[in-house]
């Protein structure tokens, strides 16, 4: 009894955190009928058990979690919570009628592997009804040649605007994506957006595209394959997802953006009801457990990142190698459009490094690389070098670039942190202005040496990084992560 009651306590601060308003909203304990009040015991009940089943994801065996130890307890719990934070948003503001653009992930919201060069929004739509996205960019010369090194501020390196059907994981079981649930309809990116001189756009979203519209349109509906099971249906979209890559941390902005409903603007949102309430507290109940365990699932079976689950003798992220760039297979119906692929687990000593040579014959348009934990976080881009862009490693004198995973700064460029984590996984991301061929993929290689060794497999004018030179590195960092998720 004494958990419960704490818990409920935990609960009602994060609830009035996050929305504060329903408080405002409900009706007064005098008027409140005797179902009323067993609807919302009901509902709040549901709500601790669900938090309680989210927290069997994160221990109990059948349900895959990682392995125990300190640190992935305290990151899963972590974890946890920020599903929590995200639900609790989500329920109570995405309104269709009403929309505006949420931070599907960011320094608290880590899930899904995300990218820690991107930022994630999301706006709530529905497949029927038009709406009207405005927008302001920085300098945007970069989108229209790929060059790098423009100077001051500038739009982010790269970005996409996709209508899809759903996000992935609502079901807590990976069969969902044999059916197809969550898939893409349309996107536009950067590359092709049509912008005026100073960066301003317009961009209509609908079922179908008005007689005669010649500017940016996205389809909100649309008869779609399912290639895991050979069908078509008309799917219609319930989010505008919204990737900002930035590539220059240091001069590249975020993006100035507003959505509108067209048939709903200025009207007034009705105030919530008790039904509703019920409603949004057992989704919430449902999604948080769910969300954990679905991407459990991907990370033990599709990604093999702690085993060999299927027993055939190999795993699907190789064990201190890497898979060669390739389309995602996994989630691949909401992942970003266009982007190509390429990861594998790490797992070294204390005294060890693993080298990543990438060789690309053609320059891709925007190049990533990042390390996540065994939640599918990326671990802390903020305060570590733990991710590194296309802009902040450069190619190296023999055209290639190297990256060197180590728990110890080894003071050369292209080092990427583990920020203590021994056991994780790596993920590589690479966009082009124009689809390669095969042959025209990145290449990539693997080499695992001892730390005092390192230098015998990089290039011999690899450029070495004093301690101030990484303070500095680190301080672009933090001032860039403050400024994209900016909260003023």
């Amino acid at each position: 009894m004494l958990k419960h009651v704490l818990l409920s306590n935990l609960i009602i601060a994060i609830i009035t955190l996050n929305s504060s308003a329903i408080a405002e909203q409900l009706p007064t304990k005098s008027a409140l009928s005797n179902n009323t009040t067993k609807e919302l015991d009901a509902a709040w009940e549901t709500l601790i058990d669900g938090l309680y089943r989210a927290k069997d994801t994160l221990e109990k065996p059948q349900h895959f979690p990682p392995e125990a130890s300190d640190r992935v307890l305290a990151e899963g719990y972590r974890y946890l919570f920020a599903h929590l934070n995200r639900a609790i948003e989500f329920e109570f503001r995405a309104d269709p009628l009403f929309p505006e653009f949420f931070r599907s992930m960011d320094m608290l919201r880590k899930w899904t592997g995300e990218n820690p060069d991107a930022m994630y929004l999301k706006a709530p739509i529905d497949g029927q009804g038009f709406y009207r996205v405005t927008g302001q960019a920085a300098n945007t010369k970069e989108w229209k040649t790929s060059k790098r090194g423009i100077k001051g501020p500038k739009a982010p390196r790269h970005v996409t605007f996709q209508t899809v059907s759903d996000v992935p994981g609502h079901t807590g079981e990976m069969t969902e994506m044999q059916q197809c649930k969550s898939q893409t309809l349309d996107f536009i990116t950067g590359l092709n957006l049509l912008t005026d001189r100073k960066g301003r756009f317009d961009l209509l979203i609908g079922p179908e595209r008005p007689a005669n519209y010649k500017g940016n349109f996205l389809l909100s509906r649309k008869l779609l394959a399912c290639p895991s099971n050979d069908t078509s249906a008309v799917k219609e979209a319930k989010w505008l997802a919204v990737r900002e890559i930035f590539s220059d941390w240091e001069n590249e902005i975020p993006l100035e953006l507003d959505i509108v409903r067209l048939d709903s603007a200025g009207l007034s949102k009705p105030p919530i009801t008790v039904e509703q309430l019920t409603t949004k507290l057992n989704n919430i109940a449902k999604e948080v457990p769910n969300q954990i365990r679905f991407w459990n699932l991907i990370m033990e079976f599709p990604l093999e990142v702690a085993r060999d689950a299927n027993q055939d003798g190999q795993r699907n992220l190789p064990v201190n190698g890497i898979n060669q760039p390739a389309p995602p297979f996994t989630a691949g119906g909401v992942a970003g459009a266009k982007q190509i692929y390429a990861s594998g687990v790490f797992d070294f000593a204390d005294d060890e490094a693993l080298v990543i040579k990438i060789t690309a014959p053609i320059e891709p348009h925007y190049i990533g690389f990042q390390l996540n934990n065994l939640w599918m976080e990326g671990p802390d881009q903020q305060n570590y070098v733990s991710s590194l862009s296309g802009h902040q490693l450069p190619i190296a004198s023999d055209g290639s670039r190297y990256y060197i995973i180590a728990h110890h700064d080894p003071g050369v460029e292209g080092w990427v942190s583990t920020t203590g984590i021994q056991h994780g996984f790596f993920a590589m991301r690479f966009l082009f202005r124009d689809d390669p061929d095969q042959q025209q993929l990145p290449a990539a290689e693997t080499m695992l040496v001892p730390l005092a060794e390192l230098k015998n497999v990089l290039p011999s004018d690899t450029k070495l990084i004093t301690s101030e030179q990484r303070l500095k590195e680190i301080s672009i960092r933090q001032q860039h992560i403050k400024r994209r998720w900016r909260g003023h």
